[in-house]
């Protein structure tokens, strides 16, 4: 299939890799420079086109007339919803996934005809609403055929982590931190956040990488 996804950010990188794993046909949109170099190193190959993703001529220059799929997955509700009316007029408009990240957008979204709407807040506070033992490490949600997973832990008194900024922690490779919360707070981690006691993290991997997230986020003993 040829995906064409808007938003370079960790888990529209993190979505593309996996895609390319799967020998999809896949281009990214970003318009900071910086993630377009992140995405070409991580990723291995020129995948990413640099620029606005909600001007129509970016989007015709990334293939969206060809795409099989489109989703849109920037920060910004507005950015999100000009890329999904952009598809829409398409005389050939793709499959549309939308990430909406203020819920109350869901019905916009859902009355332009965007296929699937993902409230990107709601997933994450109902992940973290579930009761876990603090020894495990909890698949929530299996994605890509059992090829990615969303999991949830939370961090142990004991964890070799705490003190320690994410950046420093060795995280394995294909893993992305999509959210953490600390008291009561509902947080989106970056790479210099310190890692606390208490902790409840959810985090995007491969299966397999569970038991290195286990050793470095939890302990030997956990």
């Amino acid at each position: 299939m040829r995906i064409l996804i808007v938003g370079g950010g960790k888990v529209g990188t993190y979505l593309a890799k996996a895609l390319l794993e799967e020998r999809h046909e896949v281009c990214v949109v970003e318009s900071e420079p910086r993630r377009v170099h992140e995405m070409a190193s991580i990723l291995e190959r020129d995948v990413a086109l640099l620029g606005d993703g909600c001007r129509p001529d970016v989007l015709e220059r990334a293939g969206i007339d060809r795409a099989d799929v489109l989703v849109a997955d920037t920060g910004d509700d507005e950015d999100n919803l000009a890329v999904v009316l952009i598809a829409r007029k398409r005389a050939r408009p793709p499959r549309i996934i939308a990430r909406v990240n203020n819920p109350r957008n869901e019905a916009i979204f859902e009355s332009v005809g965007t296929d699937t709407v993902i409230p990107a807040t709601e997933i994450v506070l109902r992940a973290i609403a579930q009761e876990i033992d603090v020894e495990r490490i909890a698949p929530l949600i299996t994605l890509r055929k059992g090829n990615l997973a969303l999991l949830k832990l939370s961090i142990p008194e004991r964890s070799p982590a705490c003190g320690s900024a994410i950046s420093d922690i060795g995280l394995p490779h294909d893993c992305v931190i999509v959210a953490l919360e600390r008291d009561g707070e509902l947080l989106i981690p970056s790479g210099e956040t310190i890692v606390a006691t208490g902790d409840t993290m959810v985090i995007l991997a491969k299966p397999e990488a569970r038991g290195q997230l286990r050793d470095n986020l939890i302990g030997s003993q956990g």
